[in-house]
């Protein structure tokens, strides 16, 4: 159950506060028992409209983090597998129904709550309904509107600076590499990302593109993306090296402060437009 909360605080949770007012929040109580059925009425009556109904179990924790109180709402779909029954001979392996996932897999749909600030991490997922996808937990259920998470507003990022870069016509290699340093390094200084320093950092000679870019963002992404409580790993990971696929087949794994660094990594362009990298200050080779 531990690894099932923690699974909450990653970098695809949305998160929020709720307002004093908020019903679903004043629904949580200090009766676990009667919390838990409240809540599971409610739900049961928000998500009973999708057009893929499936089993679940539904699990309510109270517990102490740092010292604080929290709740957690759990959705976890029950799933179809291959059992081993022991005491059949002619046919040992059978399909069961409604089985638990593994230990290690996250809650379908989860909701942490500290109870002290009233702040939320919500993983969430939409349901089909009349044709059209919502997302009831959030909208119905909680009635609440969340930031959306760390990991879509990166994506979101991403895609407005190449936006930006194309229409300035510098789109390259060298661009998308850059995205990806300024991405890093913001991450790995302050553990967040700021729209305005983001546009400094990858159009620092053009005020138009900048202005463009933070203007363009803010539509998606209006705050800082920040990682408070939130484990950024995975996107430290996601960005800590460069990755450069070449059109003769060789392909560069290259660490961010090597890549950054003139004295080891160089791109020289020639004059018919191809181009020659040159690895320098190379101690020792090894064949893996």
């Amino acid at each position: 159950m531990r690894k099932k909360i923690e699974h909450v605080y990653s970098d695809e949770a949305k998160t929020g506060i709720f307002e004093e007012e908020n019903p679903f929040f004043n629904h949580i109580t200090d009766d676990l028992l009667e919390t838990s059925v409240t809540l599971a009425n409610l739900w049961k009556e928000e998500f009973s409209i999708s057009e893929n109904l499936k089993t679940n179990d539904l699990i309510f924790v109270q517990f102490s983090k740092e010292g604080v109180e929290h709740f957690a709402f759990l959705r976890i779909a029950l799933r179809e597998t291959l059992t081993h029954l022991g005491g059949e001979v002619d046919n040992p392996i059978k399909l069961t129904q409604n089985n638990l996932p593994g230990f290690g897999t996250g809650a379908d749909e989860a909701l942490v709550v500290n109870l002290q600030s009233r702040k939320y991490h919500l993983i969430e997922k939409r349901i089909k309904y009349n044709g059209t996808f919502l997302n009831y937990f959030s909208d119905n259920l909680l009635a609440v509107a969340p930031k959306i998470s760390p990991k879509k507003s990166i994506k979101e990022l991403e895609k407005t600076a190449q936006r930006i870069a194309e229409s300035f016509n510098t789109d390259d290699f060298q661009f998308q590499s850059k995205v990806k340093s300024a991405i890093f390094n913001n991450l790995e200084e302050s553990n967040e990302l700021s729209p305005e320093k983001l546009a400094n950092d990858l159009f620092d000679n053009n005020l138009t593109a900048r202005l463009s870019f933070i203007d363009q963002v803010k539509e998606a992404v209006p705050e800082p993306v920040q990682f408070d409580e939130i484990d950024a790993s995975r996107q430290l990971k996601k960005f800590e090296n460069q990755k450069l696929s070449l059109s003769n087949g060789i392909e560069l794994i290259v660490p961010n402060n090597v890549y950054q660094d003139a004295e080891s990594v160089e791109f020289i362009q020639k004059e018919n437009g191809t181009y020659s990298i040159l690895i320098k200050n190379i101690e020792d080779i090894q064949s893996k």
